[in-house]
C-alpha cells in the first residue's frame, strides 16, 4: 500500500501541463502550516509571499493551522501582514486557543497544571483558569546517594485540585514539571491529560532541530498509563474542530500544505483532505522516499511554496 502511495505521489513540478491545471483546480480550501512551510525560525522562504498572493488571487480560501504555542495570536498576523496576506484571527489555528476552547466546553473549574511557554500559559489565564506551573527553583545536588528522594512530597495532596494536566512546547521543562504532572494525573483519574504540539523535532531551518515535546508526552505515557487527548496536529479532537470551525463539507477540495509526515500529512489523512509535503522544512527528501505509513506520505510534494508561482506562471500562460 505504501509502495503504491509512493509511485502516486508527484512533484507539482514534475506534473503535465494537463495534470498541473487539474491540480489547481482541485481544491477550494488551502489549510497550510506556519513554521518550515511559510517561514523559518532562522528568516524568511522565498516566494512565499506572492505564491500565498497569487492563490488568495485565484479565490483559494487560505487558513493556517500551527502546532506552534509560542507566538501570539498578534504576532501571527503580524508575519502574515509581512507576507501580503492580512489573515482574520478566525483564520488562523493557535494551539492554545483550541485548548482553551476545550477546557471551556468541558466546564473546568479546577486548576490547570501547564507545561508550556509563557504565550501559552497566558492564553489560559486571559480565559479565566487559574493556572499552575513550575518548580521554577532547582534542588539543591548536595552529592548524596538517594538524592531522587526529595520527590516524595509531591506525591503529597497540597494547593487547589488540579482537573488538567496541559502538556506543550516549553524551552525549560525539568524532571520537576514532569513528576509534577505524572502525580497530578495519577493522583485523580478525572485529571484531563491534554496535550498541545506532539512534534518530536522541531527545525530551526534545513539543517538545524530542537527536541520537540513529544517525546516528553510519551514519558508521561508510559509513566502513567494515560493516554492525552491531542488538541494539536494530528489529533483527532483537532480534525474535529477545524472541520467544524471551517465548514468543511467536502474535504478533498481542501489541500492540506505541511512539512512534517507524522503531524502535517498525517493531520491530512485524518480529515480526509488533499495532502502536499514541502521540503522547506523538517523532512528531508531521502527521509519522505523512506516513509513506509502510507498515512503519513503525501499526495504531493514540492520544494517550497515558491513553486506555486511557477504553477500559476505556466496556467496563467497557458490560458492566454
Amino acid at each position: 500500500m505504501a509502495e503504491q502511495a509512493k509511485k502516486d505521489m508527484k512533484h507539482i513540478l514534475q506534473l503535465t501541463k494537463e495534470a498541473r491545471r487539474i491540480f489547481l483546480n482541485s481544491f477550494d480550501t488551502l489549510m497550510s502550516d506556519c513554521d518550515g512551510v511559510l517561514w523559518n525560525f532562522t528568516g524568511p522562504i522565498p516566494g512565499v509571499d506572492k505564491a500565498l498572493q497569487l492563490l488568495r488571487g485565484d479565490g483559494k480560501k487560505l487558513a493556517f493551522i500551527s502546532n506552534n504555542g509560542m507566538r501570539t495570536m498578534e504576532e501571527y498576523q503580524k508575519k502574515f501582514h509581512a507576507l501580503g496576506i492580512d489573515a482574520l484571527e478566525e483564520e488562523i489555528v493557535h494551539p492554545a486557543l483550541t485548548t482553551v476552547h476545550y477546557l471551556k466546553s468541558i466546564h473546568m473549574r479546577d486548576a490547570v497544571y501547564c507545561i508550556g511557554t509563557e504565550v501559552f500559559k497566558d492564553y489560559l489565564r486571559k480565559a479565566g483558569f487559574k493556572v499552575l506551573d513550575g518548580p521554577k527553583e532547582r534542588f539543591p545536588d548536595s552529592r548524596e546517594a538517594n538524592q531522587v528522594r526529595v520527590y516524595t512530597d509531591y506525591f503529597e495532596q497540597h494547593g487547589p485540585k488540579v482537573g488538567a494536566v496541559v502538556v506543550d512546547i516549553d524551552v525549560n521543562l525539568s524532571l520537576q514539571n514532569l513528576m509534577k504532572a505524572k502525580c497530578y494525573l495519577e493522583r485523580d483519574p478525572n485529571c484531563v491529560f491534554i496535550a498541545g504540539a506532539t512534534d518530536y523535532i522541531i527545525p530551526l531551518d534545513s539543517s538545524m532541530d530542537v527536541i520537540g515535546p513529544g517525546y516528553f508526552i510519551d514519558i508521561l505515557e508510559r509513566s502513567t498509563g494515560r493516554k492525552p487527548l491531542v488538541l494539536g496536529k494530528p489529533g483527532k479532537a483537532l480534525a474535529q474542530v477545524v472541520l467544524k470551525q471551517f465548514q468543511i463539507t467536502d474535504p478533498k477540495r481542501v489541500l492540506f500544505v505541511g512539512d512534517m509526515m507524522p503531524q502535517d500529512m498525517g493531520f491530512g489523512t485524518r480529515c480526509g483532505f488533499q495532502k502536499l509535503l514541502m521540503l522547506s522544512g523538517g523532512t528531508p527528501k531521502d527521509t519522505l522516499l523512506a516513509q513506509n505509513d502510507p498515512d503519513q506520505l503525501p499526495n504531493y510534494y514540492a520544494d517550497s511554496f515558491a513553486d506555486f508561482i511557477e504553477l500559476y506562471n505556466e496556467n496563467m500562460h497557458i490560458e492566454e
